[in-house]
């Protein structure tokens, strides 16, 4: 008889073609644990194609599916955030409906929460299917996502994970609408253990992260940094100190040399040069504040972070 009890969170986007695998090996791999009572939740989040009629079909099927369908595309980050509102499991599971987290980790995520951790993450240290330009720019942002945020968290992670009832639950309380879950998770701060995998190239169909459009990946990555830290603030505040001291000292040692010796040279490009710098890194400083201003009009507007349009076990008003 099950003692325990798991929920599996994914978001599909046009995943038509995988769906059906990753349920079938779902089931495979939870076969071995008779201990758990499961389901697996799929968020349908805006799909165009038949995504949603095989989610229909596959919780027909099947009780231990359960299918939601939002109004629209959100954010990845706002479908898991769905799934894990929905989830009332002693643990939760978030993972890709494309198969690049592979189900079969799940039996050394269980493992690790029966040894007592209440966090089990998948570190990706492969992932040769992604173009390098991408592969470079996800490593330039795990090392200043690491660094801005005192090594909260840590590189290479996905959103692959289990979460505890206490850690998820946790989550399900942070409602910050520039959502980056992988921060918001890490930063609740319970014990983890960290699970190294290959990511494989997708079952089928195209990727969606590589169809991204790069100043779109450039912007969310900004926008995931500069939600977890007010580092950035208090960078601009010592540059203006240093700044400020340095055109003292140099101002003193001017004014020095024009007593002593009269005034060298006319100075001309000097001058100009450090007029442009200046204003360079005024104009600089002030796009970071106004990357701040932005994340706060966001969240002031209180907007919900999903919409629920339809469920396949029972209709329900949109929630927030």
């Amino acid at each position: 008889m099950p003692t325990k009890s798991l929920d599996i969170v994914t978001s599909a986007l046009n995943e038509e073609e995988c769906l059906p695998e990753l349920i079938a090996r779902i089931q495979e791999v939870m076969s071995s644990h008779p201990e758990y009572e499961w389901k697996v939740i799929i968020c349908d989040n805006g799909s165009e194609d038949s995504t949603w009629d095989i989610i229909s079909k596959l919780a027909v099927s099947s009780p231990r599916i359960l299918g939601v369908r939002m109004s629209r595309t959100f954010t990845l980050d706002s479908a898991f955030t769905m799934g894990i509102d929905i989830a009332t499991a002693d643990a939760v599971i978030i993972m890709a409906s494309d198969l690049q987290d592979p189900p079969e980790v799940i039996h050394e995520f269980l493992r690790k929460f029966e040894e007592g951790y209440e966090q089990v993450v998948a570190k990706v240290v492969s992932r040769q299917h992604v173009p390098f330009v991408r592969r470079t720019l996800s490593k330039v942002f795990y090392l200043i996502a690491n660094k801005a945020t005192n090594n909260m968290i840590p590189r290479g992670v996905s959103d692959f994970r289990l979460l505890s009832k206490n850690a998820y639950q946790a989550t399900q309380k942070m409602r910050e609408r520039n959502r980056f879950l992988r921060g918001l998770i890490a930063w609740t701060g319970f014990r983890t253990a960290i699970v190294e995998i290959d990511r494989p190239a997708r079952f089928a169909g195209d990727s969606k992260y590589v169809k991204i459009p790069l100043k779109k990946i450039v912007k969310w990555a900004l926008s995931s940094i500069l939600s977890n830290t007010s580092a950035p603030l208090t960078l601009i505040s010592v540059m203006g100190f240093v700044l400020s001291a340095i055109s003292i000292m140099a101002t003193l040692v001017a004014s020095s040399i024009w007593l002593i010796s009269g005034v060298p040279f006319a100075g001309f490009g000097t001058i100009v040069g450090v007029v442009l710098m200046g204003f360079s890194l005024t104009m600089f400083a002030i796009g970071i504040i106004a990357q701040y201003i932005a994340l706060i009009y966001e969240e002031v507007k209180g907007r919900p972070l999903y919409l629920i349009a339809e469920r396949t076990d029972e209709p329900v008003s949109p929630l927030v």
